[in-house]
């Protein structure tokens, strides 16, 4: 008995060993050993809730190599040695959040604030399960909290940003990237979005200075030569813009974003046939990619393949069939050729994407209107 309980205590099952610890008393055994080990039980300083540290770093790497099933399964069974563990029940959260158990993580989650009320961790993590879940308002509360317990949590601070971004609190969420900014100065990913928030407040100039910090941070983050691109191209400096975006392509070659919005700088440069080139790469690599299809329409349009652009357009419809800007911009080529075609109805044929949507039945009844009319 005595040599059960000890060994039970060492490995951390403090829930058996207070059970067996009890049949013993239970059955008579007295001395003082078993005092000693009753002791030993009941001190917080000498019995673990956590597991070994050899078995937590076992499922935090299983949960960095993306193997969240089996980290979830471990951790389940470490749970029923050690209930009292909150670090165990923030992994479970971890790995459920991985798999895409989003209730399930909340309430791992939960079950760590139980036992440990003042865990910021959780309250970030718990944030970002909420978040995908789509509750907004209520992710913005546990990450207050996480703050709350922990000012300087810069991580907490980002993703409070992240949040209210994504809410159109633009203001709040720049002050947000700052704070975290403040606290980790190299936070790049921070610096990253500052910048996408300032470019849709219109800002900017100051954007495009973000971007360039990011970069000088973190000189392979695709995304961010890639946003200064972006910016550039609205500034109206095309040529720079191009270059950001062929960097952000040296990087991550199969950067379909880049190539569409590199196609667009190409365009309004005056270099239709690089645009074009540029959105076949886009496609190639993203196939149902509707934007590079009205793009690539949009460039043969204004070199006069006016078939080929119709074809684009087609492309796009039977992807996205309520694009309202395709819609718009098919008339012009379809009124130029409408003349080769037996009937506006048979013209008509070819264009329409088939698909039950309201939208693309009015837009299709406005284009023959505006065909027939013309």
């Amino acid at each position: 008995w005595l040599s059960y309980i000890d060994a039970l205590i060492n490995s951390g099952e403090v829930v058996n060993a207070k059970m067996v610890l009890a049949k013993a008393r239970g059955k008579g055994i007295k001395g003082e050993v078993l005092d000693q080990l009753e002791q030993k039980l009941n001190s917080p300083n000498k019995v673990s809730i956590d597991p070994p540290k050899d078995q937590l770093n076992r499922l935090i790497n299983l949960y960095q190599l993306g193997q969240f099933q089996q980290a979830l399964d471990i951790a389940k069974q470490l749970v029923s040695k050690f209930p009292d563990s909150f670090i165990l029940y923030n992994l479970c959260g971890a790995a459920e959040k991985g798999l895409g158990q989003l209730e399930a993580a909340i309430d791992s989650y939960k079950q760590a604030l139980k036992i440990k009320p003042d865990y910021a961790d959780a309250y970030n993590n718990m944030g970002t399960a909420l978040k995908d879940k789509g509750d907004l308002d209520v992710a913005i509360d546990s990450y207050k909290k996480a703050i709350k317990i922990k000012p300087d949590y810069a991580g907490a601070h980002y993703n409070l940003g992240v949040t209210l971004q994504e809410l159109g609190r633009l203001d709040e969420a720049e002050a947000s990237y700052t704070q975290a900014i403040v606290l980790k100065p190299d936070y790049a990913r921070a610096h990253n979005n500052v910048g996408n928030t300032l470019k849709e407040l219109g800002r900017l100039d100051e954007a495009a200075a973000s971007y360039t910090q990011v970069i000088a941070l973190k000189p392979d983050l695709a995304e961010a030569h890639s946003n200064l691109g972006n910016t550039l191209q609205e500034l109206g400096r095309l040529e720079a813009a191009i270059d950001s975006y062929e960097q952000a392509l040296k990087i991550k070659p199969d950067y379909a974003e880049a190539y569409n919005n590199m196609g667009i700088a190409l365009r309004d440069n005056g270099d239709s046939e690089a645009a074009i080139d540029s959105y076949k790469h886009a496609l190639k690599i993203k196939p149902d990619y509707a934007e590079a299809y009205l793009n690539m329409g949009n460039a043969l349009s204004d070199k006069g393949a006016l078939k080929s652009a119709i074809d684009c357009y087609k492309q796009a419809l039977k992807i996205k069939p309520d694009y309202a800007e395709v819609w718009n911009n098919l008339t012009f080529p379809l009124q130029t050729t409408k003349l080769q075609a037996p009937s506006i109805e048979e013209l008509l044929s070819t264009i329409s994407p088939q698909a039950d949507s309201k939208y693309a039945q009015i837009a299709e009844s406005v284009l023959s209107f505006s065909l027939n009319r013309g």
